[in-house]
């Protein structure tokens, strides 16, 4: 008899202790990074609403004066209410000291505009009378989009005022022929067609081009188009500029649309002279101050509980105080280190732009690489050569030989050097990729040529076929 194989189970229990280090930021601190990532148009609301919650802080008002304005004037330019002249009070207008806002421009350039429904009701009132009613032709100025096109339901307009639909077709007739010219189509074509006189060098055409061949003019199938309507090279290239003069959206001069932002700079790159100037915007900002006249009355009402609230208030105004004025250094010494690392483009523009990372500007500045990305979120430069957000200026690089000085190239400068080769070709023979790559390669850039067509794509240039004149 053969005894059973006993078996046993070993438990053992092992402690380990392992010693991490994590670094805990102060709530100043966190807030003192929140207020750096803060671009200049939500700084402005930060600072305001600063002001509206502790009564410490206030704007200072040295940066304005009041001007009295025409203080000698007329008596029929004097106000209705003002009985004598110890009761007449000259007009007011605020300015700001020199290097400032000029209030009078900003209120100028805040008026709004004039709108397209505004523009084609004026041109109504000089109109000569129709037989077609009025109510129907405002009400398909009112079914005018933003680009100036109809898109609305002509027989459900005619049905509302109580029109047949003949009234209609002419109440948009009408519409049609005011201006700015093609407004009131229905599609593109109809837009082009509306634009167009018979008076115009190859109009006849261009009028079968646009209503039977746009696709094929999109593409420049320049040989299908030639075939088709029995034209030579010289004479598709003049109505191809015919067409191209054309404006497919008409209104579009006269809306703001909803989508559009208007960009404030939180940096500014001036030149003076044979040098540049680096700024930080942000003037309501600057005239950030504390008051302490609370300091004495807390002190003889001898209320500890008021003692209290002005201690709070007193701290929350100095962290405010002190993240705005960091913040401004921080971007003037980013600012600074940005027009000596890209010193060629501000002097040279974008083909000189260098290669450059978010890590070589946080070694440059002794700064943490994510400072560095909160510095440059959401920001924008004024420079010369225009307004780019920050972003624009860190770029990929490339490598180069000998005969393009042997330095690392931007890809900017890369994608601007490919845009000028395209500028210059000739229309009638277009460069192909592989053309741009051994053209850039003679001149020391190593490129392959997918890296061409990938930068000729983001530039938004086309193939060579469809650029073929």
């Amino acid at each position: 008899m053969v005894a059973p194989a006993k078996s046993s189970l070993r438990i053992e229990s092992r402690s380990r202790t392992a010693t991490t280090q994590r670094a805990h930021l102060a709530p100043a601190a966190i807030q003192g990074l929140e207020v750096l990532a803060l671009p200049v148009t939500e700084l402005s609301a930060y600072v305001q609403a600063l002001v509206e919650r502790n009564p410490l802080l206030d704007f200072d008002s040295d940066g304005f004066t009041v001007a009295l304005d025409d203080v000698l004037q007329d008596d029929s330019e004097r106000d209705d209410w003002a009985p004598s002249d110890g009761d007449f009070r000259p007009r007011l207008r605020m300015r700001q000291q020199e290097g400032g806002f000029d209030m009078g421009r900003v209120r100028d350039e805040c008026c709004q505009t004039e709108t397209l429904a505004c523009h084609l009701r004026t041109q109504l009132d000089g109109a000569a009378a129709s037989d077609v009613p009025r109510p129907l032709i405002h009400a398909i100025i009112d079914c005018l989009n933003d680009d100036g096109y109809f898109d609305g339901s002509l027989p459900a307009l005619c049905a509302e005022v109580g029109c047949d639909g003949e009234a209609g077709e002419r109440a948009l007739a009408f519409v049609q022929g005011l201006t700015p010219r093609g407004v009131g189509a229905r599609t593109l074509q109809e837009c082009l067609l509306l634009q167009l006189d018979d008076g115009m060098p190859g109009a006849a055409v261009a009028r079968l081009m646009i209503k039977e061949s746009l696709e094929d003019l999109a593409d420049n199938r320049t040989t299908r188009l030639m075939r088709t309507y029995h034209v030579n090279l010289d004479e598709l290239a003049q109505i191809r500029g015919l067409i191209a003069g054309l404006d497919p959206r008409p209104g579009s001069s006269f809306s703001q649309r909803k989508d559009t932002v208007y960009v404030v700079p939180d940096l500014v790159v001036e030149r003076r002279g044979t040098s540049f100037a680096v700024r930080v915007a942000g003037e309501l900002a600057e005239r950030l101050v504390r008051h302490d006249e609370y300091e004495a009355w807390v002190q003889a009402s001898g209320d500890a509980d008021a003692r209290a609230w002005l201690d709070e208030k007193r701290t929350e105004a100095d962290t405010a105080l002190a993240n705005v004025a960091q913040r401004k250094r921080t971007l003037f010494r980013f600012g600074m280190y940005l027009l000596e690392a890209q010193y060629g483009f501000f002097r040279h523009g974008q083909a000189a732009m260098r290669p450059l990372t978010m890590q070589q500007v946080a070694d440059g500045l002794g700064l943490h690489v994510s400072t560095v990305s909160r510095i440059v979120a959401d920001k924008h430069i004024l420079t010369p050569w225009g307004t780019y957000p920050l972003k624009h200026f860190f770029s990929t690089a490339l490598p180069a030989t000998g005969a393009g000085g042997g330095s690392a190239l931007s890809s900017l400068a890369i994608k601007e050097r490919i845009k000028e080769l395209v500028a210059g070709e000739d229309a009638r023979r277009p460069l192909s990729d592989a053309t741009i790559t051994e053209m850039l390669n003679a001149e020391g850039v190593e490129i392959k040529r997918r890296t061409v067509a990938k930068y000729r794509e983001a530039l938004g240039i086309s193939r060579q076929s469809q650029r073929r004149r």
